[in-house]
């Protein structure tokens, strides 16, 4: 750095030891800068193009209001965010709340359709004991149609009777105890 700030001495020094070829000394004087008209339409360029550029280049209220927009339109969209995750989160809440009710329900249908079934299973079996119990009173006569109908308690008296022989019953002469009466 010392070499650009340094004098003209050194900046000689500088200028020899740079790794560029040394201007040849035929080079013509094309290469100086302009001098007289020429430079100064080159500098009136120069200033118009600065005038340019300097009025296209925000001042530091643009850059203000600028940043004022972005960060208005930043506010608006991280509220809109949290709305909307305001809104899934209540929708989350009542999903949970429902899911808990169905669980809750889910729970007391099996332990109801357990219940019912522990019923139905006692149910069967008094059922099938009472059957088993009418059944236990019942003679069967082979032999005998099931379809006698209005005529078998006579039917089955007079049968009992031919087994057991002639029996009085109000006399008592009989040894062995009466016939069962059918109903």
């Amino acid at each position: 750095m010392d070499g650009y700030l340094g004098t003209p001495r050194d900046m000689r020094a500088h200028q020899a030891a740079a790794k560029m070829a040394p201007p040849s000394p035929d080079a013509s004087s094309s290469d100086s800068p302009a001098t007289g008209p020429a430079r100064e339409e080159s500098l009136t360029q120069i200033a118009a193009d600065l005038a340019t550029i300097s009025a296209n280049m925000m001042s530091k209220a643009d850059k203000t209001d600028l940043l004022a927009e972005i960060r208005a339109v930043i506010r608006e969209e991280v509220m809109e965010v949290r709305r909307d995750l305001t809104a899934l989160e209540r929708r989350v809440e009542e999903l949970e709340a429902e899911r808990a009710q169905i669980i809750q329900h889910r729970q007391a249908t099996d332990t109801a359709t357990t219940r019912q079934g522990n019923v139905l299973l006692e149910l069967r079996r008094n059922l099938e004991d009472l059957n088993n119990r009418g059944r236990r009173n019942n003679i069967r006569v082979r032999g005998l149609p099931e379809t006698a109908g209005e005529a078998l308690p006579e039917l089955l008296l007079g049968l009992f009777t031919h087994i057991q022989g002639p029996c009085r019953l109000w006399n008592r002469t009989c040894t062995q105890s009466p016939a069962p009466r059918v109903r």
